[in-house]
């Protein structure tokens, strides 16, 4: 879901009443609530090809790896412009009640180098972007940690000259 974020995805809903399109960044309306109309399915995810020279990566922390169900999930897309981040986009699953952008992070690291001091930035920022709770699972504690570090390790591999899509 975070990936659908970072593409500024659109979904095609469908129903007998005819189709509508919904920019999956208002789809989720709360926790398990959606803008999806009890006779409506998902018929289509439209992303544009604007990002295909952007770095991509994802990653999922998880109980093992063959647990579908994640402690938390990044997905982030960036571009960096002589030594610059040009434009970066993350988004984050199980950190908030719906899948969250982390718009005030991405404002944060627009237009700066990356160095160990945006890296500690960047930890301190997607932190205190995210709204975890405890649960099951983990903790919130933990997740906004992981978040943070997610988050760098992110950067890390763009300013190591990330150009191929994980």
């Amino acid at each position: 879901m975070p990936a659908l974020l970072v593409y500024e995805a659109e979904l095609l809903l469908v129903s007998a009443k005819g189709e509508r399109r919904v920019h999956y960044s208002s789809f989720h309306t709360d926790y398990r609530k959606t803008q999806l109309a009890p006779d409506e399915l998902i018929r289509a995810i439209c992303v544009k090809k604007r990002f295909s020279e952007y770095y991509a990566h994802a990653r999922k922390v998880g109980a093992r790896n063959a647990q579908a169900i994640s402690k938390i999930c990044l997905a982030a897309l960036g571009r960096i412009a002589k030594g610059v981040v040009e434009d970066i986009r993350l988004a984050m699953g199980s950190v908030a009640t719906v899948p969250l952008r982390l718009s005030e992070t991405e404002s944060v690291l627009k237009g700066k180098r990356i160095d160990r001091a945006l890296l500690r930035l960047a930890r301190t920022a997607a932190a205190a972007e995210v709204r975890p709770i405890d649960d099951i699972r983990s903790t919130a504690r933990y997740r906004a940690g992981v978040t943070g570090n997610l988050v760098a390790e992110f950067l890390e591999r763009l300013s190591a000259g990330g150009t191929k899509s994980e």
